[in-house]
Order: C-alpha cells, then sequence, then structure tokens
C-alpha cells in the first residue's frame, strides 16, 4: 500500500472522509521529518494532521516512548487523547497513547507511566517535572508536538523551550499556534524550521512563490560580483590547492550525489557560501519587488570588536537569529554592540565591541543553552594558533 493510501485508510479508520487544506500540506511534510510550525486554529483539522503522521512513523518503529504530546491546557490534554483513542484502537499493531489528565499526583502518574506507552500527552509543568526527576528515557524520543492552544499561559513559550533544550537533537518538532505573532519567537527554538501559514494563505502564498521562482534573475552587478567569486575560486584551485587532496573530495562527492544532481550540489555550496551577503539575493521580477533585506549583523566601521568563540553551533538547533538574540537577553547588551556572526557546525564566533566583549564573556560564561554548558573564550587570531601548533 502506498502512502497516500495509508494516509486515507487511517483517516476513514477515525470515521473521517477526506482530508482538510491543512492535513494536505502538514502530513507529507511531517512524514518527510521536518521541523513544522503551522499556524492552525479551530476547525482546521490540526489533532487529525498530527496524529496521522505518528501512527504511520510508529507502525514501523520499536516499542517504547517515542512521542510526546504537549498541549498548553488541562482540558486540551484531554480531548487530544480523546482523538488518540479513537484512531489506536483500529490499528493492526497495537499502540498505545495515555495521558496526565487527573489532579498533580505525581504517584497516578508514574502509574500511567509504567504501561510503557508509545506517546505520552501532557502540560508542559507535568513533562518538566519528570523530566528533572528522570522518571522517563527521553532518548527514544522522536516527536515532540507542541499545541500552543487559543490562550496559552504566561510562561509556555519558556517551557517549552526547557522541554527542548533537555530532548536529543534527532527529535522532530510539530508546533501549531492560532497566534502569528509565536510563528517568530518558535522559530527560533527549532532548527530550519518550516512554515504553514493560515488555511487562507497556503496557496495563495504557495502560487506566489511559484511566480517568483518563474521570474528569479541577477542584477547585472550581482552577476559581476559572482563571476569574480568564482574566477578567485578556479585560481585558487590552480594555483595553490593539492590534487590529490581535491580528488579525494571528489570521490566522496561522486559517491554520494547522484550525477544529474552534481550541477546542482555545486550551485547549493556556492549559495551557501555567500549567504547573508545582500548582494547575492536574486531579485524577483514582479511589479512590486521588495529591496533585500540587509544583513542581520556586520561590524561598523567606526568600532573596534573583540572575537568570542563560544562552543555551539548548528548541530545544537542555533542559527544565527537565536544566538545574537540569546546574547543580548542573557548578557542585557545593546543589540548595537554585536557585530559580525559566524555559526559553524559545533562552534560559533561573535564579534562583540571592544568596551563590552569582556562583560558579555563574564555574563555567558557557564549559562546552559539547549542543554549545553557554555564556555565563551577570546577566539585566538590566525598568528597565535600557528604558534601553538
Amino acid at each position: 500500500m502506498g502512502t497516500q493510501e495509508r494516509i486515507l485508510q487511517i483517516l476513514r479508520q477515525g470515521g473521517y472522509k477526506e482530508l482538510t487544506l491543512l492535513q494536505k500540506y502538514f502530513i507529507p511534510m511531517a512524514l518527510q521529518n521536518r521541523n513544522i510550525i503551522a499556524e492552525a486554529g479551530k476547525n482546521t483539522g490540526k489533532t487529525v494532521s498530527y496524529i496521522i503522521p505518528i501512527v504511520i512513523n510508529l507502525e514501523n518503529s520499536d516499542s517504547g516512548l517515542r512521542v510526546l504530546v504537549i498541549a498548553s491546557a488541562q482540558d486540551e490534554v484531554k480531548k487530544i487523547q480523546e482523538q488518540f483513542s479513537i484512531f489506536l484502537q483500529k490499528m493492526e499493531k497495537p499502540l498505545q497513547a495515555v495521558s496526565f489528565i487527573k489532579d498533580k499526583n505525581i504517584k497516578n502518574e508514574l502509574l500511567v507511566l509504567e504501561q510503557k506507552p508509545d506517546i505520552l500527552i501532557s502540560t508542559p509543568d507535568k513533562i518538566i517535572n519528570h523530566l528533572r526527576l528522570g522518571n522517563f528515557d527521553i532518548n527514544k524520543i522522536d516527536i515532540c508536538v507542541i499545541d500552543n492552544g487559543i490562550n496559552p499561559y504566561e510562561g509556555f513559550e519558556k517551557d517549552i523551550e526547557f522541554i527542548i533544550s533537555e530532548l536529543p537533537q534527532k527529535t522532530h518538532y510539530w508546533l501549531f499556534t492560532d497566534n502569528r505573532e509565536m510563528i517568530a519567537s518558535f522559530n527560533d527554538l527549532m532548527s530550519n524550521p518550516s512554515i504553514l501559514y493560515s488555511e487562507q494563505e497556503i496557496n495563495t502564498s504557495r502560487a506566489r512563490q511559484e511566480n517568483r521562482k518563474k521570474t528569479m534573475n541577477f542584477t547585472e552587478e550581482q552577476e559581476k560580483n559572482f563571476s569574480e567569486i568564482i574566477q578567485k575560486i578556479v585560481k585558487k584551485i590552480k594555483e595553490d590547492e593539492d590534487p590529490n587532496e581535491l580528488n579525494a573530495f571528489k570521490k566522496i562527492v561522486k559517491k554520494n550525489v547522484p550525477f544529474t544532481l552534481r550541477s546542482y550540489f555545486s550551485a547549493y555550496l556556492f549559495k551557501q557560501m555567500v549567504s547573508g551577503n545582500a548582494t547575492s539575493r536574486p531579485q524577483h521580477n514582479t511589479a512590486e519587488t521588495a529591496a533585500p533585506a540587509p544583513r542581520p549583523s556586520m561590524n561598523k566601521p567606526d568600532r573596534n570588536y573583540k572575537t568570542l568563540f563560544f562552543n555551539i553551533g548548528r548541530s545544537r538547533g542555533l542559527n544565527l537569529q537565536a544566538l545574537r538574540k540569546f546574547i543580548i537577553a542573557t548578557a542585557n547588551i545593546d543589540p548595537e554592540e554585536i557585530g559580525q556572526i559566524k555559526v559553524h557546525d559545533n562552534y560559533s564566533f561573535v564579534d562583540i565591541t571592544e568596551e563590552t566583549a569582556q562583560a558579555v564573556m563574564d555574563g555567558i560564561n557557564s549559562k546552559v543553552y539547549r542543554g549545553r554548558t557554555l564556555a565563551v573564550n577570546f577566539a585566538k587570531k590566525a598568528a597565535d594558533s600557528q604558534k601553538t601548533e
């Protein structure tokens, strides 16, 4: 049975005839193991939209707690539990969803966990309590669903941030909110999330994207800049690089990248290399072409900077905006004090104005970010690092 047929089969087993617009877009994205933020309110079918991919994922996985569903209110927990019960009772593979729906009673909740469920539904406070007590194994959790609800309580976002910091890196997050302003906040908590806007805008936004793709072009100045960069790279390859070393890399690329995609692979690497540069962004031939967005961080020519080394990077779900936001909030500094930021896989470099750098380092050192204790030091200069070798 194909994936589409299986989706419709599960849908009908739950008593529904056809997919909602949200479900049509959300389910295929969820089955691709993406992080997703969906703008969804009442009557959009949001609960079923994540129940179906959860069922499909669990059908082919080992037993044990693999899914957390977090709701912002206790009455929502009960409703979600009821929806899961309808779907799971007709599954060929026995799957169990449990919830903490009674008053806060740790003994009763431990009895629930002793049932060795596949899915746990709860409010954040109860999950945080059990995380701190080490009452369940988080290492197997593949999916965390977050239902922001209509009126989430104050501090809900902070509780979710803590839970995400405790879960394993492999976990995928599906978040639902009816408040568009919350999308930006949650965006910083996840690694490269896909965003689905409200049903009224899904079709129009997709159509706009398709139209822009068809008319995407670079300006003459952009093409000139890119040509100069490429020529420098070619010259460096010819004059400086070791052919044996490059051949070793070529073998890896040939082994892992299909022949038909190698030109796109090269284009993607080049795009990544020049990303963040306003001059590298294509122009869209539309009636109302927006001006290129400024770079999120850059050094001002009239300021002196010190470069700080952070022992955290993309592997922890960090991105440039999230790191900048964290520094501002934790060190309590003016955004103007931050210059260029470079985020790598396992570490990052941040330029901070000379008069502020020490205070930032002192204020952030030993703080915990997404489960990682931070170590912040002045970055070594290239010349210094060569002396120590």
